[in-house]
């Protein structure tokens, strides 16, 4: 199968770059993610398939992405969308196929080949055109695409901590000392039926977890800490460790930890 490269060369030049994936079987005749806005310099149906191409060479979310001139935080949107089982099938088995390739050093040469045969230019070098700004991998982006994902990070942090409270808040529910050392300490009030199901708070819409607040450094010094900031006993290593152990015996993989 021969798809077209669409890159942000091509575009300013007028050149499509075209590559032969035709080793590659039916791996490429998944069904796109529908994507609600048409646009040219969007994940259209032949960037997906550019990409799943490159993930098969490279089996780096990342570099698949800059090999055809898109940024990689816009894959994990593609996973999370609406209708997009059969891409995420196809991304899998891309996965699967790179892994299979064996070392690295294969898989950056394949890659290399497939930049060149698409007539890729390296992200330094790519032009910047008006509302652009470049990002933090070096690369020209929209000035409101950046201002989006910085407010999607902030959220993803937000809830991480969340969650790194609930945990704490659900291995204290069942002592009634610790349980009130924290109301006193904090001064909020905690629904410990819902704490011992790891279930939200109802003041969690509107009370946002912060690391430089009591409950937060509670919650690190315990052991729960978001980005290793604990100085007990690494509580989240441990259930990590325990999910592990559960899915092995369960005999399902092992979950990638290193990709959340």
């Amino acid at each position: 199968m021969s798809i077209p490269v669409i890159c942000d060369r091509c575009r300013v030049t007028g050149i499509s770059g075209e590559a032969d994936f035709s080793h590659l079987g039916d791996l490429l005749e998944f069904t796109p993610v529908p994507r609600k806005t048409q646009r040219a310099d969007g994940w259209t149906a032949e960037r997906q398939r550019a990409f799943i191409a490159a993930l098969s060479a490279t089996g780096s979310k990342r570099r698949a992405a800059q090999a055809i001139g898109m940024a990689a935080f816009g894959v994990g949107r593609l996973l999370e969308s609406d209708g997009s089982d059969s891409f995420r099938a196809a991304f899998d088995r891309a996965m699967a196929i790179a892994q299979a390739n064996g070392s690295l050093k294969i898989a950056q040469g394949v890659a290399d080949a497939a930049a060149r045969n698409a007539q890729l230019t390296p992200p330094s070098r790519l032009p910047m055109l008006s509302g652009q700004v470049m990002n933090e991998f070096g690369e020209p982006e929209d000035e409101e695409s950046v201002q989006h994902r910085a407010e999607d990070a902030k959220e993803s942090i937000a809830m991480k901590l969340l969650r790194i409270r609930r945990l704490y808040l659900a291995e204290i529910s069942a002592s009634p000392g610790k349980r009130a050392a924290f109301e006193i300490l904090t001064e909020y009030p905690i629904d410990w039926d819902l704490a011992a199901l790891g279930q939200p708070q109802p003041d969690e819409p509107w009370n946002r977890a912060n690391q430089r607040q009591p409950d937060m450094i509670l919650t690190a010094e315990s052991g729960w800490s978001f980005g290793e900031a604990g100085y007990g006993p690494d509580k989240k290593a441990e259930a990590r460790k325990a999910i592990d152990a559960y899915r092995q015996e369960e005999g399902l993989e092992p979950v990638d930890w290193d990709s959340e």
